[in-house]
């Protein structure tokens, strides 16, 4: 399926707050692709469309992962965002979330004050939204390194704090960057007390702007890896 047909198909299911928006998304549109490994295997891949128009940006796209990925990106499905950037810094106006594991189909819009949650065969569950901006705007689009900030997953908010920042010369495959990268080391902390370490790094050429890998490190597994592609676009 090409990418306008992605986002229109995607457009059509989004609740009436988001489909205005998100008509733009199908011209003038950047299309990344991060694939993800665990240990040797891969293991899936996030591939996103990014609007941006003054300070307004539309982020979009789905996410399939699995093993050590899930740990940070524990779900899968299609996803959208929108929000503006404050002090260049992406805040959240609106949050959606499509889960279908095949048994179970659940929505999730976080919107203004409250965050509604659809289920198959359950009834709507209204909360109040979480603070903060949502986790995939943050990661993707937030200069590196930033300060300790919030962040939700549409449904619940935790903390990341960072820790420390290298300068790198990053090697990797053909098909991802590599080059001098600035380094830049997280700690999630989730309100259970657990935590997970969280390290991107980031091209210091400026080009590309968007992280060229994150490393998620989960105690007794595997790392989780994600690569953006700067090369083909096959995978």
């Amino acid at each position: 399926m090409s990418r306008s047909s992605r986002l229109c198909a995607l457009s059509r299911g989004l609740p009436f707050a988001f489909a205005p928006a998100f008509a733009a998304l199908v011209a003038d549109a950047e299309d990344l692709r991060y694939d993800a490994q665990v240990a040797w295997f891969h293991a899936g891949a996030i591939e996103m469309t990014l609007q941006e128009e003054a300070s307004r940006y539309e982020l979009s796209g789905a996410v399939t992962t699995s093993g050590a990925t899930n740990r940070l990106f524990k779900w899968r499905g299609q996803f959208a965002a929108t929000g503006r950037f404050v002090e260049g810094f992406p805040t959240t106006n609106a949050y959606f979330l499509l889960e279908d594991d095949g048994d179970k189909r659940e929505v999730l819009l976080a919107f203004g004050d409250k965050t509604t949650i659809l289920a198959t065969d359950d009834e709507a569950e209204v909360l109040p939204a979480p603070p903060g901006s949502d986790l995939m705007s943050v990661i993707f689009l937030a200069p590196q390194c930033f300060a300790e900030t919030t962040v939700h997953d549409g449904e619940d908010a935790y903390r990341i704090v960072p820790e420390r920042s290298s300068e790198r010369n990053l090697r990797q495959r053909s098909h991802y960057y590599s080059g001098p990268a600035k380094r830049c080391d997280y700690r999630f902390r989730y309100d259970d007390g657990s935590t997970r370490r969280v390290s991107i790094w980031v091209a210091d050429t400026g080009e590309p702007r968007f992280p060229v890998r994150i490393q998620i490190r989960v105690p007794f597994l595997p790392d989780g890896i994600l690569r953006l592609r700067v090369g083909d676009s096959g995978s």
